[in-house]
């Protein structure tokens, strides 16, 4: 199950992990996108693949997702949290948080939570996709709030909400010790994809259309995600941090397990979702 996988990174990751037989299911915040991604996956591979609506900006969408998944299917194999972006300036989600955080981070989390809580539909394994901009983070991460006060920057807090995906990773690794379930973040490298192209500010827009031309495609992007979806033999390095298909370390930050259980208690209260 992949979010976001109507377009970019998570449209490569869908329409590879189905030239490999797999049955994929793919979200999108609109039907219609999902529905078209869809088609174009079957046209190319022959695969089936099932488009679900999901709003990561919306708790109550989440929770309606994950409630239809667990009837339609029961248990995924492999979750692939996708779905991501950057905005500038500022927005909300539905609840009110700043959007990015929301979206990069309280919406995968409450997503795994709801899956991980009941054994029938933990994923066996959990790929986050993550960035190596998390070493720009410039604030440590604060436990009374996710937003940082003062001046909002849409770099900032995207490189906030990377951090967190690594944090939340690692200690999501350390509560499914022994459950047979494995979680990796992933870094795909700079790709040429939307992320900066759908309500952002024209700035940021014109800059990444300009530098797109040296960046990834998505197809290269995807190399590592699906390198943790479906290689043999690193359950073992579980809560790690991958980029290029290979093991590195992240930055300081991202090595602090106490930050990272702290980040877990004031996401889980604020998504009241707290799998054990």
């Amino acid at each position: 199950m992949i979010t976001g996988g109507n377009s970019g990174i998570g449209f490569a990751t869908a329409t590879e992990l189905a030239r490999r037989g797999a049955n994929v299911v793919l979200t999108a915040r609109s039907p219609e996108r999902g529905g078209a991604a869809a088609g174009r996956i079957k046209n190319e591979t022959g695969q089936i693949v099932t488009p679900m609506d999901l709003d990561l900006a919306s708790f109550s969408s989440i929770r309606m997702f994950a409630c239809d998944l667990a009837s339609t299917y029961g248990r995924v194999d492999v979750l692939v949290n996708n779905a991501g972006g950057y905005v500038s300036p500022r927005r909300v989600t539905a609840e009110g948080y700043e959007w990015t955080i929301g979206v990069n981070h309280l919406g995968p989390f409450l997503l795994t939570c709801l899956l991980a809580s009941d054994p029938e539909t933990l994923p066996s394994r959990i790929v986050n996709v993550a960035s190596e901009m998390h070493r720009s983070a410039k604030h440590d991460l604060e436990f009374d709030k996710l937003e940082p006060t003062g001046r909002y920057r849409g770099t900032e807090a995207y490189a906030r909400s990377k951090l967190a995906n690594i944090l939340f990773t690692r200690e999501l690794a350390r509560r499914l010790e022994g459950t047979g379930s494995a979680t990796f973040a992933a870094h795909p490298g700079v790709v040429a994809t939307r992320i900066a192209q759908d309500g952002d500010s024209r700035l940021a827009s014109l800059l990444w259309k300009t530098g797109s031309r040296w960046m990834r495609t998505p197809e290269e992007g995807a190399a590592t995600s699906i390198y943790l979806a479906t290689e043999s033999g690193i359950e073992r390095h579980s809560g790690g941090y991958f980029s290029d298909e290979r093991l590195v370390e992240p930055s300081v930050p991202g090595l602090d397990d106490d930050a990272a259980a702290r980040l877990w208690e004031l996401s889980a209260a604020d998504t009241g979702c707290d799998a054990r």
